[in-house]
């Protein structure tokens, strides 16, 4: 004989529950939600100010990389060409010209290599994606190791 299931929206007292479908629907459920929404929507609306010159240099000199030094940035470097970089580069941010187009006069002049971050295409992204991903698959066969391992343990 099949037994007497009680529905999941009935309490043991008969009076019908409240499932997860039915407090959604609520109304308060949804002036929550559009709250949240409105909240979300005015944070997300504001906009940071603009960086200062000074700022902007600097953030500049760190991600230009000395043309005669090895892995250094103009910022860290006391070479007489990274000197001269530096002072074009705070010259070309009072001008008006923006952190795009001044890595691009750089590289212009220097090449590929004069930026210290990756442009974000080629091999570039090679560089940076191929380690993350050997960690992550190295976290994962761990992960799936221990688990078997508990898995296993717990059997016993």
């Amino acid at each position: 004989m099949i037994a007497d299931v009680e529905p999941a929206t009935r309490r043991r007292d008969g009076r019908a529950g409240h499932t997860v479908i039915s407090v959604l629907a609520s109304r308060p459920a949804w002036v929550i939600g559009a709250v949240v929404a409105l909240a979300a929507l005015g944070i997300g609306s504001v906009h940071p100010a603009q960086p200062s010159s000074s700022t902007r240099i600097a953030h500049l000199d760190s991600v230009i990389k000395c043309p005669s030094c090895i892995d250094l940035s103009i910022a860290q470097s006391d070479a007489p060409i990274a000197v001269g970089l530096r002072a074009e580069v705070a010259a070309w941010v009072h001008e008006g010209l923006s952190d795009a187009r001044i890595e691009q006069l750089v590289v212009a002049r220097f090449g590929e290599q004069a930026l210290l971050v990756p442009s974000g295409s080629g091999a570039d992204v090679l560089l940076w994606a191929v380690p993350i991903a050997v960690v992550g698959g190295a976290g994962a066969l761990l992960a799936v190791y221990l688990w078997r391992r508990r898995r296993l343990e717990a059997s016993r």
